[in-house]
């Protein structure tokens, strides 16, 4: 078994405050495809101290761990995600050999350290009941250490009643990410303050900065109990030349702040943006270059 990372790597100590550095995909290393067992294995393996995972139900409910909505990008098989079924899926394998995993697998590795686990609910579509009580009991051997996250309120709230701790991710209703724009992910007109957002309070004459973000802030976080926000970072520097600290109006209403997704750079522009991240507020940074990122702060 690979030796444990120095506990401090990825949770370094940053003007007083610990912070985490969480492994992207499961990518610690790179040495595998994301997402896939051997990926997870390793993270668990070098006790990173969080992993995200993407997660999709099938059509048949089962749980299964893979970013794409179809499958034509990372393996040899094509159609749409949700049309598969655990048979038809049991035996894929990532273009690098490696075979996909199910959440159930994911859990037994996870349950054997100490990593924290997120999961990103990746369905857009509502959540069956039954749907909900299946991640819940799946989630239930390592709830002291999971955190479930998703764009889309509406799958968190059964969980968040079920006792499962929420990272919401705002962007399908504010956000400064012009990629989301240009794809049409969420708000379709830009407001009076820089940020895509269909609000009524966004085109409002009169109202300030401080006022505006605030207001949305409270709006946003009543759409469900959220622990963390998961915020692009490209609207935390928005929203940071307007003179709004995220991280800081989040902690003063109980919630942390994580930035994603932050991807090698070089050296000198990835510790930059990493500490600005965290002169924010982040408490968290997601990132596909753990490593890279964790030397680069400490360099």
């Amino acid at each position: 078994m690979p030796f444990p990372l120095h506990p401090r790597l990825l949770a370094p100590d940053v003007d007083g405050i610990r912070r985490t550095i969480c492994c992207h995909r499961s990518v610690f290393s790179g040495a595998h495809a994301p997402n896939s067992t051997a990926a997870i294995r390793e993270c668990v393996e070098r006790a990173v101290p969080r992993m995200e995972i993407d997660v999709w139900f099938l059509a048949d409910d089962a749980m299964l761990v893979f970013h794409d909505d179809v499958l034509d990008h990372e393996t040899s098989a094509s159609g749409p995600v949700e049309e598969q079924t655990r048979q038809s899926v049991a035996d894929l394998r990532y273009r690098t050999g490696e075979p996909v995993a199910f959440l159930e697998a994911v859990v037994d590795e996870v349950r054997r350290g100490q990593t924290r686990l997120q999961v990103d609910l990746k369905p857009m579509g509502l959540l069956t009941a039954g749907q909900a009580g299946l991640l819940v009991r799946a989630l239930e051997p390592i709830a002291d250490r999971v955190l479930v996250g998703s764009q889309a309120h509406w799958n968190l709230r059964p969980l968040a009643q079920a006792g499962i701790p929420i990272a919401f991710d705002p962007m399908l209703h504010w956000h400064a990410a012009p990629w989301a724009a240009e794809a049409n992910l969420g708000p379709l007109r830009m407001g009076r303050h820089g940020l895509w957002d269909d609000g009524p309070l966004a085109f409002m004459a009169g109202v300030d900065d401080a006022g505006y973000v605030a207001s949305r802030i409270d709006d946003l976080l009543a759409l469900v109990p959220a622990v963390e926000w998961m915020v692009d970072y490209r609207t935390l520097l928005h929203l940071d030349a307007l003179g709004c600290s995220l991280g800081e109006l989040l902690r003063q209403r109980g919630v942390e702040l994580a930035a994603w997704t932050i991807k090698d750079r070089g050296p000198t522009e990835t510790a930059a943006l990493a500490r600005k991240m965290f002169d924010i507020g982040a408490t968290t940074i997601i990132t596909d270059a753990p490593l890279s990122l964790a030397g680069y702060l400490s360099g």
